[in-house]
């Protein structure tokens, strides 16, 4: 620390000092003036610019919002699917019903006891067509009533649940394969689900409505 102070006492007396130029101090003092006003300027135009920032911003969102409720599936949608999917898993697993009766005052009471609500069961009157009996399934959120008729070698499942709509029009839909049906009636939501084709599918569902009307 002492030969430090030494050297730094020694360099002050003995080195040549000089002035810096006019011209250079000039320029220098110049720069250090102009960088405030600079700093100024390259903050009034963030400012200017993030109202737009900020709107652009919202415009992304808003349509990348929009575009995640577009592509996300409508209610009839997912319905659909989880109709055939219950389909096939109870056709693969071989376990179409719970319980196995052609007799539908069999069926309905077996039914009745374990659902919240009374599923109206026919036994319909098409030819070739039997009625196999019937199962608890799960479908639109609550546990619904699955009919299981047998025509030739199609199997179809009628789901059935109560409705808080009014009567409409029956829809068909393919997917999968598969051919759907459905509609609401009296008080009812059916979801009719089968490879049979879609004409018969939809004439299975009219009979179903007849036999409903018929009770």
């Amino acid at each position: 620390m002492l030969g430090l102070q030494r050297l730094r006492a020694a360099v002050r007396r003995h080195a040549d000092y000089h002035a810096a130029p006019a011209a250079l101090r000039s320029r220098i003092f110049g720069q250090l003036v102009d960088e405030r006003p600079a700093a100024r300027r390259d903050l009034s135009r963030w400012f200017a610019w993030r109202p737009l920032a900020l709107s652009l911003t919202f415009v992304a969102l808003l349509a990348w919002g929009l575009g995640l409720m577009l592509s996300w599936p409508s209610h009839d949608e997912r319905v659909l699917q989880d109709a055939i999917a219950s389909h096939v898993r109870a056709t693969l697993s071989q376990r179409l019903v719970d319980v196995a009766s052609s007799d539908r005052h069999t069926v309905k009471p077996w039914l009745s006891s374990r659902l919240d609500f009374s599923p109206p069961v026919q036994e319909l009157r098409v030819p070739g067509m039997v009625f196999v009996g019937g199962r608890i399934d799960y479908l639109d959120g609550h546990p619904v009533a699955a009919l299981v008729y047998r025509q030739r070698d199609h199997i179809i499942d009628v789901f059935v649940w109560p409705s808080s709509h009014a009567d409409d029009r029956l829809q068909t839909a393919t997917q999968r394969g598969f051919n759907v049906a459905h509609h609401a009636r009296g008080g009812m939501t059916y979801w009719l689900v089968s490879d049979l084709n879609r004409d018969e599918l939809a004439s299975v569902a009219r009979s179903l409505d007849v036999a409903d009307a018929a009770r």
